[in-house]
């Protein structure tokens, strides 16, 4: 007897589903959840106020619109859809007018993986435009907002006459909590971008 209950309880035990074990998602370095505020301290003296809005259509499809403020002027905005884990640029918007990007611009994959690269080449509004992105390295960075673990980004390419070197740095969960970039405009200024994360709020 003893051995039948056994044997039936083994069969019980086996009968019964067992949950499936999930992977926990992965982290997102790139965040387009609507109301998600990053707030950046610039190398202008004034902060650079980069939030998550609505949808945007470009073209028939549909891509999340991040707004950026300074000193309470909109002074740009992007047009962003993720496919995937690859996130695409589409537009970006300027008081100076519209930029639209054909093909729209790979600007992340992810997850991120240190000496992954890849080139985009198309053209930014009607100017011929190509940019060589690769995940440079990890890196832990630290910024007003906090310290993070984080992976650079480097990225060089030109738009036109005019030609750009970019450091930016992504945290998950974050998104980009540093940048340095540098553009060479046609006529030979420089013109530095720097920025570092002073507050950062997730979106619901």
């Amino acid at each position: 007897m003893p051995r039948i209950l056994f044997n039936l309880c083994l069969l019980v035990l086996l009968a019964v589903p067992v949950p499936a074990v999930r992977a926990a998602p992965p982290a997102d370095y790139f965040p387009l959840v609507p109301g998600t505020v990053w707030i950046y301290r610039t190398n202008i003296g004034q902060d650079l106020i980069m939030t998550v809005g609505g949808v945007g259509q470009v073209g028939g499809v549909a891509c999340r619109v991040l707004e950026g403020i300074i000193n309470g002027m909109l002074t740009q905005r992007e047009c962003y859809r993720r496919n995937g884990g690859t996130v695409y640029a589409y537009v970006r918007a300027y008081p100076q007018g519209n930029v639209v990007l054909t093909p729209p611009q790979p600007m992340l994959m992810l997850p991120p993986k240190v000496g992954h690269g890849w080139v985009w080449e198309g053209k930014a509004g009607e100017a011929p435009a190509r940019v060589a992105l690769q995940w440079a390295r990890a890196e832990q960075v630290t910024v007003p907002a906090g310290t993070y673990a984080t992976v650079q980004l480097y990225l060089e390419g030109s738009v036109g006459q005019e030609r750009v070197q970019s450091w930016r740095w992504f945290a998950p969960g974050v998104g980009m909590v540093k940048e340095d970039s540098v553009a060479q405009a046609s006529d030979g200024r420089a013109i530095r971008v720097y920025a570092e994360l002073r507050e950062f709020r997730p979106g619901r």
